[in-house]
């Protein structure tokens, strides 16, 4: 079996050639830059989030039951087989009541 190039396709219709790009228009985009923030603006803007950090917790099984517990008492969506907050979430709440409390104490 011999082997050959595939056919070439001829355009159908009438079809314009591909313009060849212009080389100073395409410098002068990149050469263009962008526009600087005004110190206005950047106050305007709200400052870089908080960056959220990761970490490991060790609890005793004893204390992560009265958690469960604790949980499963809270208000849930009706029909929702699940409970109305998360573990991760329940411990956050107690974090951030701590602070408080903490806050109080110290200040």
């Amino acid at each position: 079996m011999a082997i050959s190039k595939p056919p070439v396709k001829k355009p159908v219709g009438n079809t314009l050639p591909a313009a060849t790009p212009d080389e100073k228009k395409i410098e002068a985009v990149i050469n263009r830059g962008s526009t600087s923030v005004s110190p206005d603006s950047a106050s305007i803007q709200e400052s870089e989030p908080e960056r959220i950090k990761n970490f490991n917790i060790r609890i005793t099984s004893s204390m992560l039951q009265e958690i469960d517990a604790l949980r499963a008492k809270r208000p849930r969506k009706p029909t929702s087989p699940k409970l109305g907050i998360s573990t991760q979430d329940w411990l956050l709440e107690a974090v951030q009541e701590k602070l408080q409390r903490e806050k109080k104490k110290y200040k």
